[in-house]
């Protein structure tokens, strides 16, 4: 169940606010050029967990974008990185207000979780630290939206997508896919049966563990201002190097899974929606990777290949190939597209040019953002988010789509450092008769950082 959530507790946090000068200045909506269409009062205050590359650089500019947010807290374990989504932040209410305003700046999530004024966060930390900052959000009472991959592991995402579920909250797993046109488009027409019926998806993600600039490997003292042993949080102790964090996090199976979670949150998804399996995933999986030593600091498959077949019989062949895209092949014809956001092509050009009737469109959201990427309409997963909070609704890619989408990498995965074909019951998600199979569902969490604590962080007043 969604409700539509008021903002009485942070107007009541707002009358006393004058006079608390640590916290964000609240901005009058017409120093924004909103004229009197967002009071503050019913302006959406963000926190921002997580100041990266893609916390800094896409998703904070989405939220400074977007005129029913405001964001009032950063926070990340690098200080270099806070201080740059502070300076971000700050000179852009400043520039629009014509003074001084003043973003609180945090090391520790939980201290921004704790705000009462804050109604809600974008988590846009490293894989391995998505999960329990969202779930404590959740259990603090806020909306979240997440990046991709949703989670680290399979039981963590099961845990999350049933809790932000029951909480009524609004949560979205930040992905664009479904607010680009050509995406939409192209799993209306699978869906719809334009190519007849579904038989088989052929996938196609990047290869190789990408340097980025970022390939030092000589193991050294952390640098002043990154607290490093939160950096690492659930996952074990190891050395630091610079190639271990920050933008090659993913190809290390500590805290992610390589560019099989990293593509396949954006193709797998794709896969769900227009075959019509969003909430459910693969009954069968059998693959193969080139893994670096498993001790290396880039240890994830680089090179894969990977089969998978759905109760109903559709099947998909997966594999690393450098440019990432999707082709659908079903009786009639197929449809495909190859390259992000590239345009979709077809068996036959007509397919193309249906107009999909409403009694065949899937879930549209109230921004579509055209597949030729423009800074005005960018960032839909974002600009949904916001729509739900207001207007009630589940977003787009609720915790149960993000989690089942990931599964699918996660379960292949596995069955490549297995080296064997496994089948998998996705209704409780678990492999058939396969107790070692079972064991890479979870992972121990390194004290204190592990979901059993979250209750125990909690204290909004």
């Amino acid at each position: 169940m969604y409700t539509q959530h008021k903002w009485t507790r942070r107007r009541d946090f707002l009358k006393g606010l004058g006079a608390t000068i640590a916290l964000p200045t609240i901005i009058r909506s017409s120093a924004l050029g909103l004229g009197d269409t967002v009071a503050p009062s019913n302006r959406i205050t963000m926190g921002l967990i997580g100041c990266g590359i893609h916390g800094t650089g896409w998703n904070l500019d989405r939220m400074l974008e977007n005129p029913d947010q405001q964001v009032v807290a950063v926070c990340d374990v690098d200080a270099q990185h806070a201080a740059a989504a502070e300076n971000k932040v700050n000179q852009y209410y400043s520039k629009l207000l014509g003074r001084e305003y003043k973003c609180a700046v945090y090391r520790d999530f939980r201290e921004l979780i704790n705000r009462k004024d804050i109604d809600a966060v974008d988590v846009a930390t490293p894989d391995h630290w998505h999960v329990i900052p969202a779930l404590m959000a959740v259990r603090a009472g806020k909306h979240v939206i997440c990046e991709k991959p949703l989670s680290l592991t399979i039981r963590e995402g099961r845990m999350l997508a049933d809790e932000s579920k029951n909480s009524g909250l609004v949560f979205q797993t930040a992905s664009e896919n479904r607010s680009i046109d050509s995406y939409i488009k192209i799993c209306e027409l699978v869906h719809g049966g334009y190519i007849g019926e579904l038989k088989h998806v052929k996938a196609m993600l990047p290869k190789g563990n990408e340097g980025r600039g970022n390939e030092d490997f000589t193991l050294q003292v952390p640098p002043d201002g990154l607290d490093y042993e939160m950096w690492q949080g659930q996952a074990p102790l190891a050395p630091y190097c610079p190639a271990r964090v920050h933008n090659t996090f993913r190809w290390n199976l500590g805290y992610s899974g390589g560019r099989l979670t990293d593509w396949g949150a954006h193709l797998f998804d794709l896969v769900q929606w227009a075959s019509g399996h969003q909430e459910t995933g693969p009954v069968e999986v059998e693959g193969s990777g080139k893994f670096p030593p498993r001790d290396a600091i880039w240890n994830t498959a680089g090179e894969f290949e990977l089969h998978y077949r759905y109760q109903d019989g559709l099947t998909m062949h997966a594999w690393s190939e450098g440019t990432p895209g999707i082709k659908f092949e079903g009786t009639e014809g197929w449809v495909m597209f190859r390259g992000w956001r590239a345009p979709l092509t077809a068996s036959n050009p007509k397919i193309l040019n249906v107009e999909i009737p409403k009694t065949k469109q899937l879930h549209h959201p109230k921004t579509i953002c055209q597949r030729e990427i423009s800074n005005l309409r960018a960032g839909g997963e974002h600009l949904d988010f916001t729509d739900c909070i207001e207007n009630g609704g589940p977003t787009y890619a609720p915790a149960e789509i993000g989690h089942r989408t990931i599964s699918i990498s996660h379960i292949g995965n596995i069955s490549m450092q297995l080296g064997r074909k496994l089948q998998w019951d996705p209704v409780k998600e678990e492999f058939v008769n396969d107790a070692e199979a079972n064991a890479f569902l979870g992972r121990e969490q390194r004290e204190p950082w592990s979901i059993q604590n979250i209750d125990s962080w909690l204290n909004v007043g």
